[in-house]
């Protein structure tokens, strides 16, 4: 997906007395969030953290070194926007090597309110707070889905060796499953040649050592996965009158030690800010698409208040010569859209790692962690991001709102999102995404109409001096007009077409029908019986069954029409992904009586829906 939120891995090198320290490696692990103006709040409550080598193990599969903590961690992601840090466990004894995966297991809004979560003010352990179009903050649960399998991104975390020197105080680590690296299970090689602390064979395989001796200071890695409240967030209605909010994770990684960052200022005079005090505005860095028809968002931040923005981290190259560059899309309702082309990203002077701390509380970790860890924001002040200077949006008296209808019989996928494209003029130019949205999961529309700018597009290309000279010029499209095309994971991009175009109307919503996505390469049409049973009769008659691939939505399908028979029966979710690593499926189910919306059971279920080397797969779900 397009935006992401960061969870940011910091592994600090250490040693061991009487063994080498390729045995373990002192690790912290930090989040940082980035949200639409509109949230005031998003809490997040982290109770586990897992690595494996493989990319595509699943929750149930070997390889997993696993690191509960003592004392769940909770964490604001408003709070971290514009690259901010947050330490959610520090003092993971993780060993040496290269993980393919990291999987945070998080505490559920439905469980006990954790005591970090009651600390910062929060209802429940996962939360988002707005403030509504009557002007009333809401604090509501934040839906997750198969929470107890947790959230999981593909990562490339290179764990270093540490020093052969004495120089940091640690403990024991504890690898969960298969050993990492394929040693063999019981007493065997190092990975890395030599032996290091022990291996035992057992449901349990630890790996043990000590060390000793201290410094006051250490070399460390950094690395980050990033998702967005953007895209991540997902409001929905459902019944009459009710809505809520679910999170849809989505991942990418990067490697701090060669991430940067880009920073600029927008003048703010005459533009309006969002309840929430901030500018309705955003900003994103994109890059073009592997197939080079289009531009793909990799980050996006929130102008704070004083106009200021952070986009970090950036992923950059070893290269000090041919720096990678990133355009700069500056967006929001009722101000003209601003790119800025060409931005050349070296690496910042530091990691996050040396940021300042702005907060911070001790949590002492559990089985795997072996030391204490402590919680911690980490501010941004010691990045050192490439400046794209003062930009002055001019102000769109005269946006416009959008919404969305599907073709009859061809819904989109309910993980989908909706991009709306405009292509800058001239030779080459290929669409940017000026804005996006994700669908309404079970309803197929957008939750918000979106607003879109109906003026021309400032435009220009960033020098090595930091200057930058904007002109302004219709798109391609033409003025106010827009390409659409939905994503979705496990299906191809949505084809951008000139006969998909979206413009200004004569009055009130403009509306276009999104054509259908097609199933990604290597994945052919699959389908799932779920056999539904209502185990107390007549309890509930309305509902959703969700599907999930590590915390991210890819299908639903509504329920009431077997709900309302009282005992259940047989729904058939079809045309879902099949054939590929990534087509390991987990059922979330929402479940109400019409006659009382506002209490949900949402129920979720342990068993895997494996259509990796198969097209059709069966679960029952007991409703209770």
């Amino acid at each position: 997906m397009n935006h992401r939120l960061r969870i940011a891995f910091l592994a600090a090198t250490c040693t061991l007395s009487g063994v080498l320290a390729a045995c373990s490696t002192k690790t912290e692990v930090s989040l940082t969030g980035n949200t639409p103006a509109q949230y005031s709040h998003v809490w997040m409550t982290v109770q586990e953290v897992w690595f494996n080598s493989s990319a595509t193990a699943g929750p149930e599969e070997g390889g997993w070194a696993k690191f509960p903590l003592s004392k769940p961690s909770t964490v604001d992601l408003v709070a971290q926007n514009g690259g901010n840090l947050d330490r959610i466990a520090s003092a993971l004894r993780i060993a040496a090597g290269t993980y393919s995966q990291v999987r945070l297991i998080p505490v559920d809004a439905s469980a006990a309110l954790t005591a970090s979560a009651q600390n910062a003010g929060a209802l429940y352990n996962f939360e988002a707070d707005y403030v509504d179009s009557n002007g009333v903050t809401q604090q509501v649960p934040l839906e997750l889905l198969n929470p107890d399998k947790g959230i999981a991104i593909q990562t490339d975390i290179k764990v270093p060796v540490g020093n052969s020197n004495p120089s940091l105080t640690g403990a024991s680590a504890t690898t969960t499953g298969a050993l990492p690296f394929g040693s063999p299970a019981g007493t065997g090689s190092n990975p890395f040649g030599s032996t290091a602390g022990t291996m035992t064979n057992s449901s349990t395989n630890t790996l043990s050592s000590t060390s000793s001796g201290t410094t006051s200071s250490a070399a460390t890695n950094s690395f980050a996965v990033a998702l967005d409240g953007g895209s991540d967030l997902v409001p929905f209605n459902f019944a009459s009158g009710h809505s809520a909010i679910l999170l849809s994770a989505h991942g990418a990684a990067y490697d701090l030690s060669q991430a940067g960052g880009i920073s600029g200022q927008l003048s703010l005079t005459n533009i309006t800010t969002d309840t929430s005090g901030l500018p309705n505005i955003r900003v994103s860095a994109e890059i073009l698409s592997t197939d080079g028809t289009r531009h793909v968002v990799v980050s996006s931040t929130t102008v704070q208040s004083d106009g200021s923005f952070l986009l970090y981290p950036l992923a950059t190259n070893s290269s000090t010569t041919n720096p990678l560059t990133y355009d700069v899309v500056i967006h929001g309702p009722g101000i003209a859209t601003i790119i800025v082309k060409s931005v050349q990203v070296p690496r910042s002077s530091t990691t996050s790692g040396s940021a300042a701390s702005s907060t911070s509380s001790t949590n002492t970790s559990g089985t795997g962690t072996g030391s204490a860890s402590t919680t911690t924001v980490s501010t941004n002040a010691n990045v050192n991001p490439v400046t794209i200077g003062t930009l002055t949006p001019r102000k769109d008296p005269n946006s416009y709102t959008a919404n969305i209808a599907t073709a009859p019989g061809a819904p989109l996928p309910a993980g989908a999102m909706v991009n709306f494209y405009q292509t800058l003029g001239g030779k080459g130019e290929v669409p940017f995404v000026i804005e996006s949205s994700p669908i309404d999961p079970f309803n197929q529309v957008l939750f918000n109409n979106q607003t879109l700018s109906s003026v021309t597009v400032d435009s220009g290309t960033w020098s090595t001096n930091g200057a930058v000279t904007i002109v302004s010029a219709a798109p391609a499209e033409g003025v106010g007009t827009y390409q659409l095309a939905a994503v979705a994971p496990g299906y191809s991009d949505g084809t951008l077409d000139l006969k998909v175009l979206i413009s200004p109307p004569n009055s009130g919503t403009a509306t276009v029908v999104v054509p259908p996505l097609k199933l990604g390469a290597g994945a052919t049409a699959g389908s799932v019986a779920a056999n539904v049973l209502a185990t107390s009769a007549g309890k509930y008659d309305q509902g959703e069954l969700l599907l999930s691939h590590d915390g991210t939505l890819i299908a639903a399908a509504p329920l009431d029409a077997v709900l309302s028979q009282g005992t259940g029966g047989v729904v058939t979710v079809a045309n879902l992904p099949s054939g590929t690593p990534d087509a390991l499926y987990y059922a979330t189910v929402r479940a109400w009586k019409s006659t009382d919306p506002g209490t949900v059971q949402r129920q979720w279920y342990p068993q895997a829906i494996d259509l990796r080397t198969s097209t059709s797969s069966s679960i029952t779900l007991p409703v209770n």
